[in-house]
């Protein structure tokens, strides 16, 4: 071979090292990505989040007992990262992170339910939105719900649940995102599919259910990696995995007994914070990573998979060198927090860092792991830390440890987010005074769970009579007297209810959760007087600590207290706070027209539409409105406005219903009010009006049907004597004269109670 040919071979063999040779930092990992085909900038993004789903409990990641095929081939298809560390054990501050790439001292999220994203974070899918993608949200549990903010950059939002539940099945999640993706499919498209199903309760189908009768946590494992199949096989179907970047990842682990927690949320031990996270892309970038990683890394990370531009000021970090090299040591610590204890219970809060070995705990006794020699996190080595705790220990002190950009959450919030197994209160303490570490109230949590699972079960019983012993030995807990009380108002013992929650507003005078439910006991025992009254200081509370969603709420008790000044007030506070809040600006308007201000009305009702044209009862308040004001065309195209949005909505069937009988379309009218039976089975009026038009017509049977449906729904309304009048014609025409006559006394009864 001759010198110039050598010189060629050398030249083109050292040209073939370069271009293998794992990136050296960030930026040459960005450039590799250009190069690359399909190019970044032509893929779509899928986001999955396991909610409660621990990494030691995978396959992949070396757990034997359990079956997760799915998640098993797609890390063998991507990188695995053996050390992903999520930010917090709880799902919303641990979500925020993921979507913004900060940790949750700069993001402002500390807990579930008392915090919302802020409008001027910026979002993974605001970045994709901006890029041109398609994106949709598809979420399986309320402490999701678009009210905390991460909603932002969305095209929608899929948070939809059913009347009185709080979360749904990981199937219909799928199924929804699947249709949605069938839409856009054409697009470039950013899907977020997170799956609750590994959360508690466990309550696998079949056959994942029976896999695991001892230990039902893995039957959900093993159901959550059947939908992830299920998810990854739409995409197949539609040709378009060969496109899509996946990421899987969860939001937090769960503690299994570990340290004495049953769940996560106390602590900050691996059991809750260590989660899986496989990256799966088109170029066949495989291995696993032992590199320290944070799920505040997913945001940068797929930004840079998607050819895009860096986000500046963020903690998270991208991960691209480390697909390309999974042997790469990016030399990051992983921060971790739970403010849990401190908001719930005026404990003291636990912040740590991870460095891949080493984990540094700060508490009131801080503890430090080497988590190589004892990854259970049993041996505290902080007595002799060395160089290892006290580097950490300096790294902790430079991270902004004060909680911002609380809110505090409304009653309702409170409410669904206690359905959901999280504690409901938010308790004040002074930051500078020293708090219970949080390991020396283990047991007193342990307690407080133990009994709220023997009530998640069926055991009302069981579970009051146990937390009547935990108020006895500590009453000084707000979170105990406001479950009793929850609890013995199911059971029927209102006077204990009221008992409860009075002790609950002794601790805590401004509680607007057990204001609320002291107002609904005190309804329920008969004392109109004194729910008012509760009413009114919860009122007072809200000068305080004032909260819009919780004054419109405040507000819509006072209509059924028949106290309309209180409630204007308060909905005129809920707007001085929100001004955008839609619901508030429709109240007011609803108000307006039963005092017959149409100006004001038409006002209140065109803000409400020029912020929300999708608010409940909006497009039924504006058929009023024009009914009123003699614009009988405008009136019906709103109620069918709101009949079509909200079928559920009986008032709007009715009022469609009596609109067309006045213009003399008598077939519309029974038309309209058959539809409404059919869409608002609670609507007692147009089950009335329709069993009169049905016995008018000689259909007695189905008149008959009607009337006592109807008056199973109302027995005490303006329109429930037509219903007891339907029935005595019916009793007549059968000759059951006496029962007749009864209907008849009780129709007039009330006609005479009303008209008092």
């Amino acid at each position: 071979m001759n010198r110039l040919a050598a010189a060629s071979v050398a030249l083109a063999l050292a040209a073939c090292q370069t271009a293998t040779a794992p990136p050296r930092d960030d930026a040459e990992a960005r450039a590799r990505l250009a190069r690359l085909a399909p190019a970044p900038g032509a893929l779509n993004v899928v986001l999955v989040t396991l909610d409660t789903l621990r990494a030691d409990r995978l396959g992949a990641y070396g757990f034997r007992e359990v079956a997760t095929p799915r998640l098993d081939a797609l890390a063998a298809q991507g990188v695995l990262f053996e050390h992903a560390t999520a930010v917090a054990p709880l799902t919303l501050p641990s979500h925020a992170s993921l979507m913004t790439g900060l940790l949750p001292p700069h993001h402002g999220v500390r807990d579930n339910g008392a915090f919302v994203l802020a409008s001027e974070r910026t979002t993974l899918a605001e970045r994709l939105h901006d890029a041109g993608y398609a994106t949709g949200a598809f979420v399986g549990a309320f402490v999701l719900d678009s009210r905390f903010g991460l909603d932002q950059g969305f095209e929608r939002y899929d948070d939809a649940l059913e009347p009185g539940r709080f979360q749904r099945r990981g199937d219909a999640v799928v199924k929804d995102a699947g249709d949605w993706i069938a839409t856009v499919a054409d697009r470039r498209f950013f899907a977020w599919v997170h799956l609750f199903d590994p959360h508690a309760p466990y309550a696998a189908p079949e056959p994942f259910a029976s896999r695991h009768g001892a230990a039902p946590y893995l039957g959900e494992v093993e159901y959550t990696d059947s939908l992830v199949g299920a998810l990854l096989d739409a995409l197949a179907a539609r040709k378009l995995l060969e496109r899509t970047l996946v990421v899987v990842t969860a939001d937090h682990g769960e503690s299994l007994g570990e340290h004495g927690e049953a769940n996560h949320g106390f602590f900050v031990y691996d059991a809750t914070t260590a989660v899986p996270l496989i990256v799966r892309t088109p170029w066949s970038l495989r291995g696993r990573s032992r590199t320290q990683v944070s799920g505040a890394d997913v945001f940068p990370t797929i930004l840079d998979l998607a050819g895009l531009a860096p986000q500046p000021g963020i903690d998270g970090r991208s991960l691209a060198r480390a697909l390309f090299d999974p042997s790469a040591e990016l030399g990051e610590t992983a921060y971790s927090e739970t403010f849990f204890p401190r908001y719930h219970f005026g404990w003291r809060e636990l912040r740590s860092l991870r460095d891949g070995r080493y984990k540094y705990i700060e508490a009131p006794r801080p503890e430090l792991y080497d988590l190589v020699a004892d990854p259970g996190e049993r041996q505290d080595l902080s007595a002799s830390a060395g160089r290892a705790g006290e580097a950490l220990r300096a790294a902790m002190a430079r991270l902004e440890s004060g909680a911002t950009g609380t809110a505090t959450a409304d009653p309702e919030t409170r409410e669904k987010l206690s359905a959901l197994g999280y504690v409901a209160t938010q308790v004040a303490s002074d930051s500078g005074a020293p708090l219970p570490d949080p390991k020396d109230k283990i047991a007193v949590f342990a307690r407080l769970n133990t009994a709220k699972e023997d009530a998640d079960a069926g055991r009302l019983p069981e579970a009051i009579a146990a937390l009547r012993r935990f108020v006895a030995e500590d009453g000084t807990i707000l979170d105990a007297h406001l479950t009793l009380g929850g609890w013995l108002e199911k059971a029927g013992d209102l006077d204990g209810a009221a008992r409860s929650l009075s002790r609950a507003l002794e601790l805590r005078p401004q509680d607007e959760l057990a204001l609320q439910q002291l107002v609904r006991v005190e309804t329920r025992r008969g004392r109109p007087a004194a729910a008012l009254a509760a009413l009114r200081r919860q009122h007072a509370a809200l000068q305080v600590e004032p909260n819009p969603h919780a004054s419109y709420q405040l507000a819509t008790l006072f209509l059924t207290f028949g106290a309309p000044d209180d409630a204007e007030r308060s909905l005129r506070e809920a707007v001085r706070l929100a001004p955008r809040l839609a619901a508030a600006h429709n109240a007011l308007g609803a108000l307006a027209l039963e005092r017959g201000d149409t100006t004001a009305a038409s006002a209140a009702l065109r803000e409400a539409l020029a912020l929300d044209a999708d608010e409940p009862t909006l497009h039924f308040n504006l058929g009023r409105l024009f009914e009123r004001q003699q614009r009988a065309n405008q009136a019906e195209a709103e109620y069918r406005e709101e009949t079509r949005r909200h079928p559920a909505h009986g008032g709007a069937h009715f009022a469609l219903a009596q609109l067309l009988k006045k213009r003399g379309d008598a077939a519309g009218f029974v038309a309209e009010l058959k539809r409404g039976v059919a869409e608002a089975p609670d609507s007692a009026p147009c089950h009335f009006f329709l069993a009169h038009e049905e016995l008018r017509a000689g259909r007695v049977a189905e008149a008959e049907a009607l009337a006592r449906r109807g008056l199973a729904l109302d027995r005490s309304s303006s329109v429930a004597p037509l219903g007891y009048y339907v029935l005595a014609d019916i009793l007549e025409s059968r000759g059951a004269r006496a029962e007749a006559q009864r209907s008849v006394a009780q129709a007039k009864a009330l006609e005479a109670a009303l008209k008092r």
